[in-house]
């Protein structure tokens, strides 16, 4: 690593960050030389443990805090965890999952779902292991939400050998924006298919293959500090961010929401600012953009106070989607069962095309789905909104 970082780089976030402390006025600044330092080692914890030993209380978690739910209706029992990675030597069993949907219906819609605070922790890390007979779906893909509203696509993965537990699978999050130190992170592992078809692990797909999980685990690296807030009281009771604003990128002409978390003593104050300067009237925990211009792009920051003092929050980056070759396309939406939504549009030959969702017309967008070379996916979202869903073509 090299010991100096550019000046003015560095010269130009601080004079955003000191404007949002100070005001507009000028801020003379000198050359600042950065050091290196040496790494230290820090030892991930474990936030929650599944080891389904306690046949009785399935669901409960084995140690830390967290809540483990099923969805999709499917019907857990215990069954033998031989082969996992599980030290116990006696009582050694596992989850086992049945009663996985139809071909073609469901997708993404059966499997577990984990729901646990992350504040204090960052670089989140998800490990399982894994054994499907070989009627079961082949594939499982992870879904995560940070904020609430929609679910975002994570890593999949295919299994190649069935009735045998393929153990230490991992999903890494470190890096990800929003999952860590956050109050509401939920984590999933469904059942998908390959396009809107399910793929057997040995070839065929049947409603009456399943599957075994075992040594759930979620852990993360204890947060130890913040980088230095200039504006911010030293006293440790003054306010805590728990959820920082997420970076965004829109199409030109969509909308943005930017929204963040925290804590402090009494009734808590907001100012959002862009690029340093203090936006009017941006006072509240939500910052909505009805619709995102050039002019709206740049770096937004909060800063959170209370009786006793103030923080400032990281930077959110708000950047126009530039890509040409996005395309619009017109998309059927036709009501399913238990609350899916089946999309279908026109496809022509050797596109791909990526599904996004919003809350409302000027939400901000999710990816539901990416890659896809057919033209038509299900999609089941949670309930209580109003949703809007659209397909690019690439």
């Amino acid at each position: 690593m090299k010991p100096y970082t550019s000046v003015p780089f560095l010269a130009s976030r601080l004079q955003r960050l000191l404007r949002c402390v100070l005001g507009a006025t000028a801020i003379p600044l000198v050359c600042i030389r950065l050091v290196a330092g040496t790494p230290v080692a820090v030892v991930p914890q474990s936030l929650a443990l599944w080891d389904f030993n306690q046949t009785n209380s399935l669901l409960n978690a084995t140690s830390g805090e967290a809540t483990l739910a099923i969805l999709g209706d499917l019907r857990t029992a215990p069954a033998t965890g031989t082969g996992s990675s599980d030290p116990a030597t006696q009582s050694d069993y596992a989850l086992q999952l049945t009663g996985f949907p139809k071909q073609g219906t469901g997708v993404r819609a059966a499997g577990l779902e984990i729901a646990a605070s992350t504040v204090g922790f960052d670089a989140l890390v998800l490990e399982f292991d894994l054994r499907a007979t070989s009627t079961a779906s082949r594939r499982i893909q992870v879904l995560y939400a940070t904020n609430n509203q929609g679910l975002l696509a994570g890593p999949a993965f295919t299994l190649a050998t069935s009735s045998v537990f393929t153990n230490g699978l991992r999903v890494d999050f470190a890096g990800i924006p929003g999952v860590g130190n956050n109050p509401d992170f939920r984590v999933r592992l469904v059942s998908d298919g390959e396009g809107d078809v399910y793929v057997g692990v040995g070839g065929n797909y049947s409603t009456a293959g399943t599957w075994r999980i075992d040594q759930l685990r979620l852990s993360g690296v204890p947060i130890t500090s913040q980088p230095a807030d200039p504006g911010a009281a030293t006293d440790p009771l003054s306010p805590v961010i728990t959820a920082q604003p997420l970076s965004l990128e829109v199409p030109e002409g969509g909308g943005a929401l930017f929204r963040v978390a925290a804590r402090g003593d009494g009734p808590l104050g907001y100012q959002w600012c862009l690029d340093g300067n203090p936006l009017p009237g941006a006072t509240r925990p939500e910052l909505r953009i009805a619709q995102v211009y050039h002019g709206q792009t740049g770096f937004y920051t909060v800063r959170v106070t209370d009786g006793r003092g103030s923080i400032l929050s990281d930077e959110a980056a708000l950047t126009l989607a530039t890509d040409p070759t996005v395309t619009p396309t017109r998309v059927e939406a036709v009501p399913g069962p238990e609350g899916s939504i089946r999309l279908a549009w026109p496809t022509r030959p050797g596109a791909t095309y990526s599904v996004l969702r919003s809350v409302g017309w000027d939400g901000p967008p999710v990816v539901v789905a990416r890659g896809i070379t057919g033209g038509s996916l299900t999609d089941t979202p949670p309930s209580g909104a109003t949703f809007f869903y659209w397909v690019e073509v690439r």
